[in-house]
């Protein structure tokens, strides 16, 4: 691989830092089951809802019992979490009343469930879960999952901040604290996040799943009618200010009027054609013919596969996003903005560019137009050789039943080396 490629430090970047615990993966020894209540804001598709489904999925059954109450009504992989016979329970809050009397189920829930530690997801799950604890009137082990990063306050609505800033005075409260970004846990222990609690897991990908399928290419240009002669350049993302599709609509009209031929692909909730905004950005660049938009899909193991380039343009808000792994595990190389920890994520086998910079990120995804396809194809098998080594699912699955086996009957180590 060209040096010209390298964004980032490889050995800074892997070299654990003293300030940051890693949970071992080593075998625990046997202990009686642990039952693990996990606390989630919602069930539907998402990063941090999809990494508690490969943790329920890949996970010691006979050793754990987990069970997961959704703070909102059960979405899609409510679905699936139920499929596998995993109880799934719910407040059946609205998104729009966040504080609304449904909260008072709690109550009934923390003392009936009898859990043996409580794993919060995301600031509204995590304060639920600390919640559940004191209402359960047992002294009960909270473990906190973090998946943000914050880089301006500015742009979280109030309501987020005031979360953020009480999980800041609560989060010594906690045995521990999951960020699956070492940005995050920095950013947050800068917050008044207690850092003695601090543990980075990463996020963890299926390498069966997600997997190099040579065959998707010719048939995701067939169901969306692409020139077999462009690159698919893709964006696997929900529809929000801070994913930034306006960087790669822009992008592509740079590359248009470069001459450079590629057609791009974004799927995910709020991506479809009905989207008044982001088609009259397309039209407006005078790009529509380089444009699908396939809207919410949950076929994306196959449309991923399909792709020559996967790309993430966000302005904020990364954590470790999982459309990177998922990416660079299905053979594809990336291109992505320096948010949250995709830098780390995609190491030697993608390029990393500044957030809003169009020009930047036009540059970068010509450069792997110019590659060719063979350039591209070994491109990829970097990124999926780093994937297996570094997050591979099992391995991340084993990291979390690591700590769940010491905070279980509090004896979480310490957090300094």
């Amino acid at each position: 691989m060209a040096e010209e490629y390298v964004n980032i430090d490889e050995t800074s970047v892997l070299a654990p830092s003293p300030a940051w615990r890693e949970v071992s993966k080593a075998p625990a020894r046997h202990r009686p089951e642990l039952s693990v209540l996990h606390v989630i804001t919602g069930v539907t598709m998402g990063g941090a809802e999809m990494m508690l489904f490969r943790l329920l999925a890949r996970g010691d059954r006979g050793r754990f019992s987990p069970t997961v109450l959704s703070l909102l009504a059960p979405g899609a992989v409510g679905a699936r979490i139920s499929a596998m016979d995993v109880p799934l329970l719910t407040l059946g809050m609205r998104q729009e009343r966040p504080l609304s009397p449904a909260m008072l189920r709690l109550i009934p829930i923390a003392r009936s469930l009898r859990p043996s530690l409580l794993q919060g997801w995301m600031y509204h799950g995590n304060l639920a879960a600390s919640g559940c604890a004191l209402l359960s009137g047992r002294r009960l082990p909270v473990i906190w999952n973090v998946r943000h990063s914050i880089h301006d306050m500015g742009h979280e609505n109030l309501l987020t901040r005031g979360f953020i800033r009480l999980g800041a005075a609560l989060s010594s409260s906690t045995r521990a604290i999951i960020y699956n970004s070492r940005l995050s846990a920095s950013q947050h222990e800068g917050l008044g996040y207690d850092p003695d609690r601090t543990v980075v897991i990463p996020n963890g990908f299926d390498c069966q799943l997600f997997r190099p399928r040579p065959e998707m290419a010719q048939r995701l240009r067939h169901e969306a009618n692409i020139d077999p002669g462009r690159v698919l350049v893709g964006m696997v993302a929900r529809n929000h200010p801070q994913k930034d599709s306006g960087n790669l609509i822009k992008a592509t009209a740079l590359l248009a009027e470069r001459g450079v031929d590629v057609h791009v692909v974004i799927v995910g909730p709020g991506f479809d054609t009905d989207n008044a905004e982001v088609m009259g950005a397309i039209a407006q660049a005078g790009v529509a013919g380089r444009f699908s938009l396939l809207g919410e899909r949950y076929d994306i193991p196959d449309i991923v596969a399909g792709l020559d380039i996967a790309t993430l343009p966000s302005a904020w808000g990364e954590g470790f996003p999982n459309v990177l792994g998922e990416a660079m595990a299905s053979g594809v190389p990336c291109v992505t903005t320096d948010i949250g920890d995709s830098a780390w994520i995609v190491g030697r086998a993608g390029m990393v560019v500044p957030p809003r910079d169009p020009e930047a990120l036009a540059d970068a995804l010509g450069r792997l137009v110019a590659l060719g396809c063979e350039g591209r194809r070994q491109l990829g098998v970097t990124a999926r050789a780093r994937v297996l080594e570094h997050f591979e699912v099992d391995d991340i699955v084993g990291r979390y039943q690591g700590l769940y086996e010491r905070c279980g009957e509090l004896e979480c180590m310490p957090a300094r080396a």
